[in-house]
């Protein structure tokens, strides 16, 4: 059926060890990217997704999820319906999660429930202990977010070599657009609008 002709990329791991980084690969590949998700409705989303045509798909489960300890078994389920499932765990020691929750100022998940910002880590590292058992480790320690992309495209095998050009002629007297990686000025071209196309006559 669709299912066996679908890619499925499962990313979990610990709050800062770089999950959006690989998810933003994974969109950029043309995989359709669900954050987040709660693991209860992996099945479902799998489904609903295959049955709507797609055929590359990555999912982000965390700690938060409901019900971690089934998703070791329904991934195995998907497996059994033909559905090509990698499951990628990301860590890094607490350490290295200590420095990042520092240098962005962003909040662990886990300090809601009233934690500490290392009781946080070593609980989230507890909680997704079966789940890391089941998938491909890695640590994101010592790796800059241009490693770690890398990493993924070759593990993955990813296209990397499409590249999408989109051309746009504009006028500077509105500006130059802000999504442009290169500008060229060609106002020193003759404008053939504006020249008497004199070709005919030199015949």
């Amino acid at each position: 059926g669709r299912l066996s002709r679908m890619q499925l990329v499962l990313v979990s791991g610990l709050s800062g060890s770089g999950k959006s980084i690989v998810l933003t690969v994974l969109e950029d590949a043309g995989f359709y990217c669900v954050d987040n998700l709660p693991a209860t409705l992996l099945q479902d989303v799998v489904r609903f997704l295959s049955d709507a045509g797609h055929t590359r798909v990555a999912v982000s489960v965390d700690a938060r999820s409901a019900a971690l300890p089934a998703l070791p078994e329904a991934l195995a389920q998907l497996k059994r319906s033909g559905v090509d499932c990698r499951l990628l765990f990301l860590e890094a020691t607490r350490q290295s999660l200590l420095r990042r929750f520092s240098e962005t100022r962003r909040r662990h998940p886990l300090t809601a429930l009233g934690l500490t910002i290392e009781e946080a880590i070593d609980q989230e590292r507890e909680l997704l202990a079966q789940v890391s058992e089941s998938g491909h480790r890695i640590d994101t320690s010592d790796l800059l977010p241009k490693a770690l992309r890398s990493w993924v495209r070759e593990f993955l095998a990813l296209d990397t070599a499409a590249v999408l050009l989109q051309f746009e002629s504009f006028g500077f007297k509105d500006g130059i657009p802000l999504d442009a990686d290169w500008v060229i000025d060609a106002r020193m071209l003759p404008n053939p609008r504006s020249e008497e196309h004199t070709s005919e006559l030199q015949l």
